[in-house]
């Protein structure tokens, strides 16, 4: 019995800490005792347990409780102990199988993505320029536009006129207006192109990896030659990419994009 009592104990208090997580203006005993049922006096004991342990707030003057920065510190600890690429790499393995093009995963760190992990092309001798640790601006790789999509319009207007725009091919936009279409664009379909933006003679597809915010910092693409990424081939090669994306978003405790 004192085990049974112990797990619906547990079960009581995650229900009110979920509660209390969606809340955006908190709320009192009495309104978390009539949306999960529990007993006035079950709710304030365990909303007290859990105050002194920093996972809720009690306002003192408005006896309004509101979920505590002690979770947002746990959560902290956890995505920089997560090992990114150790959990994509058999995700990205697999769409590199099923693509037979280089798949790329990168990482976002100040005005450049980072390539993090690379699965190299079996359809040929050539090869991405692309390697492990090697920077771009966001504005230039269809990574990039992907993960700024993902941001407010503010931000990346910011890190935009942050950044030494200028091209890098005779394609690189360097627009502001057509940068921020181009944006546009990439929120409505869910990926990002680069049309030899960064590299002459290569076409890439590429979407953003969101966090559970729905913000993204990873994104992952597929890469080839010009001669194989025809219209019709990136048509076909959306659908694995975004699935890909997806289950790596899920792995890592990120949000998930609507139907596609």
């Amino acid at each position: 019995m004192a085990e049974s009592s112990s797990v619906q104990s547990l079960e009581r208090a995650f229900d009110l800490l979920e509660k209390l997580c969606r809340s955006r203006n908190g709320m009192t005993i009495g309104t978390l005792s009539a949306e999960t049922g529990l007993h006035k006096s079950t709710v304030h004991r365990l909303l007290a347990t859990m105050c002194t342990r920093g996972y809720v707030q009690r306002d003192a003057e408005t006896s309004v409780y509101r979920a505590g920065m002690r979770l947002c510190e746990l959560s902290s600890y956890i995505v920089e102990n997560m090992d990114v690429i150790e959990r994509a790499r058999a995700p990205l393995e697999r769409l590199g199988h099923e693509t037979g093009e280089t798949v790329h995963l990168v990482l976002q760190e100040e005005r450049d993505i980072v390539y993090i992990h690379k699965v190299e092309s079996v359809s040929g001798a050539i090869r991405m320029f692309s390697r492990i640790g090697m920077r771009r601006p966001l504005y230039c790789t269809g990574v990039g536009k992907a993960i700024l999509a993902t941001w407010p319009d503010e931000e990346a207007r910011a890190l935009w006129r942050a950044s030494d725009v200028r091209p890098w091919t005779p394609y690189t936009i360097v627009d502001e207006a057509a940068f921020f279409q181009e944006l546009a664009q990439v929120r409505r379909l869910g990926y990002a192109m680069d049309n030899e933006e960064n590299e002459l003679g290569v076409r890439c597809i590429a979407a953003a990896i969101p966090d559970y915010r729905g913000r993204a910092s990873y994104a992952i693409s597929v890469s080839a030659p010009l001669t194989r990424m025809s219209d019709e081939r990136i048509a076909a090669l959306r659908v694995p990419l975004l699935e890909t994306r997806d289950e790596i978003a899920e792995a890592i405790g990120g949000g998930m994009y609507g139907k596609r």
